[in-house]
C-alpha cells in the first residue's frame, strides 16, 4: 500500500514510516495539517495515518478535504487520550478506524489488514459490471505485479500491467502474436497464471480472433482462460466490445436490487461483517456479549459498528434491548455468505465503456 504518516510529532512520525516500510509499504509522511492535505491533493493514497491534533490544519480538517479530492484514501485517525469521543465523530464523517497514542504497531497492522479485507469483500460485493470493481480488481492485480494484458488492435492495455500480449498480423515473438497462434499465447498466459497467486487476465481488441476462428471457437477458448484463472483463484476481465463473448460465470440465483446493495456495501467493512455472523448464528445478542467477542478493541469503536448496523437497517433492537437481525439483515448476511461460499468474486469481469 501507498500510505500517508501525518502528525506533529517527529519521533510518532519517524517511528511509525519505518515499520511501515519494513512491512513492504511505500510511506511519505507530513509533519502538519497543512502539508498532509497538499500531499493528498497531489498524489493518490491508498491510506492515511493522521494524528488528529496538528497545527495549522486539524486531522478532521486534512479527513474533510481527503473526502473531497481522494476518496478513496482510507483515513485512519491517531488521537490521545481525551479524545475518543471526537474520534467517533471522525469515523462517522469517514474514517475507517481511530487508534489511541502511543499508537501501537501491531494495532495499525490489524487495521490495515482489515482495509485489505473490506477492499477485496468491496470486489465481491459490488455489482460484477460496476467500474468500480473492475477498477479495483485491476489496480489489485498491477500493484501485486499480477496483472497480464492481452490485446489487439485498436484496444490499449490497463495501466500497470506486468505484461503485454499483442495480437498482430505480423507475429513478433515473444509478446506478439497472429491471430492464428492460439498455442503459443496459450502458453503465455499458462506461464503468467503459473507464476503469480490470485491473477488476473485482461482482454480487449479479439475481433481477429473472433473473424479467424469465428465466435463460438473464440468464446470456447475464452471459457478456457477463465477456467484458468479460477483454478489459481484469479480473474478474467474482458474488454467493453467482448460483452458477447462473455460466459456467464456469476453466482447463481442471487438477486441484489438497489437496496440491499447499500447494505452489502456496509457488511463490506469486516468488523460489522463479523458482528452480524455472530448475531445471525446467536439469535438476540446483548451488548455485553458481543463485546466479549473482541471484534474491535475498545466499547467505543463497537457503540459506533452498532449505530452504523442500525442507520443500515441490518440491525434492530429487540425486547430488553437486545441486539437483533432485521428481516433485511438476514437477506444481506445470506447473500453476503452465499457470495462467499461460492468465490471470492466472479471467474469473468466485463469491463465499462
Amino acid at each position: 500500500m501507498k500510505i500517508l504518516v501525518a502528525d506533529d510529532d517527529p519521533t510518532i512520525r519517524s517511528e511509525l514510516s519505518e515499520l511501515l516500510r519494513e512491512d513492504g509499504h511505500e510511506v511519505d509522511t507530513a509533519a502538519d495539517g497543512r502539508e498532509a492535505i497538499q500531499r493528498i491533493e497531489t498524489q493518490a493514497y491508498d491510506a492515511a495515518l493522521l494524528d488528529l491534533v496538528m497545527p495549522r490544519s486539524t486531522g478532521l480538517d486534512v479527513l474533510r478535504r481527503a473526502a473531497v479530492v481522494s476518496p478513496r484514501t482510507a483515513v485512519i485517525m491517531i488521537t490521545g487520550q481525551g479524545t475518543i469521543d471526537t474520534a467517533v465523530e471522525a469515523m462517522k464523517a469517514g474514517a475507517v478506524d481511530f487508534i489511541e497514542k502511543p499508537p501501537e504497531i501491531e494495532a495499525i497492522q490489524r487495521s490495515l489488514r482489515a482495509l485489505s479485507e473490506e477492499r477485496r469483500a468491496w470486489e465481491l460485493l459490488a455489482p460484477a459490471a460496476a467500474p468500480e470493481a473492475v477498477k479495483g480488481v485491476l489496480e489489485d492485480a498491477a500493484r501485486r505485479k499480477a496483472l497480464l494484458a492481452f490485446v489487439g488492435p485498436g484496444a490499449a492495455p490497463p495501466k500497470g500491467a506486468g505484461r503485454v500480449l499483442r495480437l498482430d498480423e505480423d507475429p513478433r515473438p515473444p509478446d506478439t502474436f497472429a491471430p492464428n497462434q492460439l498455442y503459443q499465447i496459450n502458453a503465455a498466459v499458462e506461464a503468467h497464471l503459473a507464476g503469480v497467486a490470485n491473477p488476473v487476465v485482461f482482454a480487449a481488441g479479439l475481433t481477429p480472433l473472433e473473424t479467424l476462428h469465428g465466435p463460438d471457437d473464440v468464446r470456447s477458448w475464452i471459457r478456457q482462460i477463465a477456467q484458468r484463472c479460477e483454478a489459481r483463484e484469479g480473474t478474467l476481465v474482458l474488454g467493453p466490445r467482448e460483452a458477447s463473448l462473455a460466459p456467464d460465470a456469476g453466482p447463481a440465483g442471487l438477486s441484489v436490487d438497489e437496496g440491499l446493495q447499500g447494505m452489502l456495501e456496509s457488511l463490506a467493512n469486516p468488523t460489522r461483517r463479523a458482528i452480524v455472523s455472530y448475531v445471525f448464528a446467536s439469535g438476540p445478542s446483548a451488548y455485553s456479549a458481543i463485546l466479549r467477542q473482541n471484534f474491535v478493541d475498545s466499547s467505543s469503536k463497537l457503540s459506533f459498528h452498532l449505530q452504523k448496523l442500525q442507520a443500515d437497517r441490518l440491525l434492530t433492537k429487540g425486547s430488553g434491548g437486545a441486539y437483533v437481525l432485521t428481516e433485511d439483515g438476514r437477506r444481506a448476511w445470506r447473500v453476503v455468505k452465499a457470495l462467499r461460499d461460492e468465490r471470492r468474486r466472479p471467474a469473468v469481469l466485463l469491463a465499462p465503456p
